[in-house]
Parts: C-alpha cells; structure tokens; sequence
C-alpha cells in the first residue's frame, strides 16, 4: 500500500508542475518580450538596414569630389549608425558581441546585408524616414531609459535625413510626426509593462524646458527687432512657435503638480550685449539647447505627457538641418563606441 502511495503521489507531482527530469533543474521558459524587447529588436533591425544600406549607396555611387555635400553626409550617417545601434544593445548582447570579437569562432564570416537595404539615395532616404518614425511611435511608448536613447535616434535621423534630400534631388521629405498624431501603436504585453523614471526627475526637466522655451521666445523677439522683412517673418515665427510650447508645458506642470514658469517681461541678453557675430550665432545654440531639453525631458516625463517634448525635438533637429553639418549620433547622450561588426 506504501508503494500504491508513492506512486499516486508521483504521478500528481508530475501532473501539477509538468515535466520534471530527475536530478536536473525544472525546463526553464522565458517570458514573452515587453514593449521595450519589442520595440528594441525592430530599431535594430532598422538600423541594421539603414547601415547597410548606407554601406551601399557609398560604394555603388562613390560620390567623391563631384557631390560633396551627398558623400560628407552618407560619411557622417556611417559613423552614425553604429554609435545608434550599439546604444540599444542589451548587456548581454554587448557582452556576446565584444567576446565574438576578441575570440572570433573559426570560419567565421560576415553578417549578410539584408535582402531589403536600399541601393540608391532615394531609397536611403524613404529608409531613414521609416527609421525616424519608427522611433518616434517607440518613444512614446518604453521605459523612460529606452526613450531618452530612441528620441535621440529619432532627433538625429530627422537631422540628416533633412540633410540628405537637401543635397540633391530627391524631392521633399515628409515631415515628422506632429505631437497631436503621436499616440500610442502597440498594445503593450501585461507580463512586461514599460517603467517610468522618478516624479522629482520630471519636474526638474519641464521646469527647466519651460525657462529655455520662454527664453527662446524672447531672444528671438529681440532678433526679429534688429532684423528686416524676410528674416524678421522668421524670426517672429519662432517667437510664437517658442511661446506655444512654454504656455503648453506650463499646462502640463499645472496639471501635474509641476513647477509653473511663468513669462518674464525681460531677459538678460547672453554676455550682456548682442553683438552681430553672436546675433548670427543665436538661433542656432537656441535650437541645439531645445533640442537636448526636449530629448532629456521625453526620458523623465510619464508617457501621456512625451508627445509634445518628442514632436520638438524633432522640430529641432529638423531646423538645425540648414544650421550646422554636424550633429552628436545620440544628442544630450554620452557616446560610446561600437563593437566591431562581423
């Protein structure tokens, strides 16, 4: 009868846990991806595509001397990409590439170029495009780490896709997505759900991007005075575009608990005067500061709130295109190098 028990007793532990080997460890399962998994392995696939791609188009077209301005940007979007793509590798994947590199396994060879890379400008820039919007929909929705990194991505390819179909004629690119239409894509797995930073990190970022917006709007103002016609229409554009965003974030902050900053009548002039070598040099220090702020802002502030802070950085990084012909891969960021590619 004591082995009838044993027996039985086997049979429910066997039908109530699952398989069990003897001796050895219960068959481990991992759980499904999150959001953030989701997000990252289709961002690196996209890069992936865009380097490649990139890759391509400098050795089928070799622009040289006859196209400058085509291959210094095909030049900076190589450098780039890699800087990118490392940035979103997980430590486990970084320490499995760094180990593949030190101690390569014998025949090894080349990562394919992926069937879909594109061969010709044209097709390099609709690449960048899905890439950009791509992480801008991801942004909007992982963990506040990830966003910091992927809004960067997105920022940086908004720059130098502007950049590449200003070199040439490639037709207009399409503009990025507007804060209204950046909602969120997926659903998001219940297993895994995103994460967001620390309340006191938000409010000191919209604390902080409200001061440089109404600054902005100020300088600029104070730019249009010294300025005619057309340049004075631009600069009365940025006026507004500058006042919107601060009244909008100081919306947010009152809804949220937030330091409010209010408009000053004045502002301090930089260096206390602005000479004519500085008033050249001022929309464009103002551009590249809105841009960090708003990327550092998407990384701190709870998901609802990243459309508008996404949609400006974009707006920055698009305007600094005719501005400046270099731009860090991962603005407001730290840049690490690459791992060699295989």
């Amino acid at each position: 009868m004591l082995r009838l028990a044993i027996g039985a007793l086997a049979v429910m532990t066997a039908a109530g846990c699952g398989r069990i080997t003897l001796g050895g460890p219960e068959e481990y399962t991992p759980p499904p991806p999150g959001i953030d998994d989701l997000f990252r392995i289709d961002l690196l696939t996209a890069l992936e595509r865009a380097l490649a791609g990139t890759e391509q188009v400098i050795a089928v077209h070799d622009p040289g001397t006859e196209e400058p301005a085509l291959s210094a940007t095909l030049t900076t979007l190589a450098a780039a990409l890699p800087i990118q793509r490392t940035a979103l590798l997980t430590a486990a994947q970084r320490e499995k590439e760094d180990e593949a590199r030190e101690d390569p396994a014998p025949g090894q060879t080349p990562s394919p170029v992926p069937a879909d890379a594109p061969t010709d400008p044209a097709g390099l820039l609709e690449t960048l495009v899905e890439l950009r919007d791509l992480a801008t929909d991801a942004a909007r929705q992982v963990s506040g780490s990830l966003a910091r990194p992927v809004v960067a991505i997105a920022a940086h390819t908004a720059w130098i896709a502007q950049r590449l179909a200003d070199t040439g004629a490639l037709g207009e690119v399409r503009p990025p997505t507007s804060a209204e239409q950046i909602v969120a894509t997926r659903e998001v797995p219940a297993t895994d759900p995103p994460s967001i930073g620390a309340e006191s990190d938000y409010h000191t970022s919209i604390e902080q991007t409200q001061q440089e917006e109404w600054y902005a709007a100020y300088l600029h103002e104070v730019l249009a005075a010294r300025t005619e016609e057309e340049a004075r229409e631009e600069h009365l554009g940025q006026v507004e575009v500058h006042r919107t965003r601060a009244e909008e974030l100081a919306l947010l902050a009152e809804q949220d608990g937030a330091p409010v900053v209010p408009r000053q009548a004045v502002y301090a002039l930089p260096g206390g005067t602005l000479d004519a070598q500085l008033a050249g040099r001022l929309p464009t220090l103002l551009a590249q500061g809105l841009l960090i702020d708003h990327v550092a802002l998407t990384g701190a502030a709870p998901f609802e709130r990243r459309p508008l802070p996404i949609a400006a950085a974009l707006e920055e990084a698009v305007r600094l295109a005719g501005m400046v012909d270099a731009l860090e891969p991962l603005p407001s960021l730290e840049v690490e190098g690459p791992p060699a590619r295989s």
